[in-house]
């Protein structure tokens, strides 16, 4: 596994590396991910939880267990950015925004989105030309 990201939170207290290729990259509109995130849709980056640490700042780290579905989501408790979340598969799943953000503002291209999924769930019309899975 060559590749390595990195991003933070927006306070720096807390720092993630992720390794390797993710499982998915992706738009999700899934109920879930938007009620956990409180999105429309969530622009996802889904490593194997072991691919997916924390390198710095863990003492700041906190998590919401979703009361009902078999989700977390990870925070900084200084200044609330979310880290990642967790699905119920144990995938730990990095925003795209995010790494974006903590590279200059650009998405490194090898983890642009290639599809949509439950886009029959889709709470806003998105016209990209990338496949739309239901």
């Amino acid at each position: 596994m060559s590749n390595q990201y990195q991003v933070q939170c927006d306070c720096a207290a807390v720092q993630l590396s992720m390794t390797g290729a993710p499982k998915v990259q992706a738009f999700c509109h899934c109920d879930d991910c938007r009620d956990l995130l409180q999105v429309p849709y969530h622009s996802v980056l889904a490593w194997d939880e072991k691919w997916v640490n924390i390198t710095s700042g863990q003492e700041q780290v906190a998590e919401f267990q979703h009361p009902h579905k078999r989700m977390k989501r990870i925070f900084c408790k200084s200044c609330g950015e979310v880290l990642y979340n967790t699905n119920a598969m144990g995938w730990k799943l990095v925003s795209q925004l995010l790494l974006a953000k903590c590279n200059g503002g650009q998405l490194p291209a090898e983890l642009a989105s290639n599809a949509h999924f439950f886009y029959a769930k889709r709470n806003v019309d998105i016209e990209d030309g990338l496949p739309k899975r239901s």
